[in-house]
């Protein structure tokens, strides 16, 4: 065969066809890509940009496509973006790129050269703003520190108790069930905090409802107050429920239930009602959760509902918690389609009142 010679006209057009398809595809994966991407010729020209990039920085991929790569890069940057051995794999550098604004932002980058035949054609830069990664690294360790002083308390409780009753068997039979019944307490404890850290697995990757169906609200506050080791005497829960219907999932409406109660006897610590009503109103179920506990300062309402936030001050400083409840709670009443509120009063009280369509 004569390689010299020109291609058929059916081979040509297949090859065309396969290099445009894979073209479209190499555009549709950067437009898809939540990193920012920016390829770079051999020349430091910037030939790609896409929409990550766009918005990390601000520019259009119309106003930069052609420009000096270099030109991205802040005053204070120290790193070379660029300083990278082909065929090696791309080791993570911190940048300091340059908005539109001309202001700095602190990016973590990754370098791959671009090479055909031994030589260098360019560079693909991808990177991702290092605020957010240090805001996740941030989240990990406060769940590392959260999880592990709340799994460490009904621990420590539930060896103590056990080592005090090997220690001791002949415990009047009185004692030796109430201890009995502490280890059992904080093993509930335990079981409610892995089943509310399975709940923030299933926040982030929204996948929270499983099915929704009708089913009388009464039912679901029994299930939901069944799980709370509640005293009856310091802490009755009244319930003004009956023939109210409520539509959800019903484990999940039960964990919404059960956390807005927990919350309430937690913050309730002279005692008190804790007093659940509920009506139907245009289409939706409105329930609502109040307590005569010490309440909370405006100044805490805005962030209530973020993942790991506690006040922090005298008077809840023995109540303890993850900071998870009241972040899980909105999460599943967002995910029902429905909307929370929270009125509050320091010294009288709070008051949760959610809003659930009826589907």
């Amino acid at each position: 065969m004569d390689f010299g010679r020109t291609l058929p006209a059916h081979v040509e057009h297949e090859l065309l066809d396969e290099l445009v398809a894979s073209k479209r595809l190499i555009e549709t994966l950067a437009q898809l890509v939540g990193e920012g991407l920016v390829q770079v010729d051999d020349r430091f020209r910037i030939v790609r940009f896409n929409p990550a990039s766009e918005r990390l920085l601000g520019y259009s991929a119309t106003s930069v496509i052609g420009s000096d790569a270099h030109a991205l890069l802040h005053e204070t940057n120290i790193a070379d973006p660029f300083a990278v051995t082909p065929g090696l794999e791309p080791q993570p550098v911190h940048l300091i790129l340059r908005d539109t604004l001309g202001q700095p932002v602190r990016v973590l980058a990754r370098t791959a050269a671009l090479v055909r035949d031994t030589h260098p054609e360019g560079w693909l830069l991808s990177f991702q703003n290092a605020r957010r990664i240090d805001e996740i690294e941030q989240l990990k360790n406060e769940l590392v520190s959260t999880v592990s002083h709340e799994l460490k308390t009904p621990l420590s409780t539930i060896k103590a108790y056990t080592a005090t009753l090997r220690q001791n068997p002949s415990l009047y039979e009185s004692h030796y069930d109430d201890f009995l019944a502490v280890v059992e307490q904080q093993a509930d404890r335990l079981s409610r905090l892995i089943d509310d850290m399975l709940l923030v697995s299933r926040v982030e990757t929204e996948q929270l409802m499983s099915r929704r169906v009708r089913l009388p609200l009464e039912h679901v506050l029994a299930d939901a107050v069944g799980e709370i080791p509640a005293n009856p005497v310091t802490h009755p829960i009244l319930r003004n429920v009956e023939g109210i219907e409520v539509s959800g999932d019903p484990d999940r409406l039960r964990d919404v239930l059960r956390n807005l109660i927990e919350n309430a006897i937690k913050y309730s610590p002279a005692g008190g009602a804790v007093t659940i009503s509920a009506a139907e109103l245009d289409g939706y179920t409105e329930i609502e959760v109040r307590d005569a506990g010490i309440g909370i300062d405006e100044e805490h309402l805005p962030y209530i509902f973020d993942r790991f936030y506690r006040v922090d001050s005298d008077a809840t400083s023995s109540a303890g918690g993850s900071g998870l409840g009241l972040y899980i709670v909105n999460a599943l009443v967002r995910a029902h389609g429905g909307t929370l509120d929270v009125r509050s009063e320091p010294g009288e009280g709070t008051a949760f009142t959610l809003r659930l369509p009826l589907r």
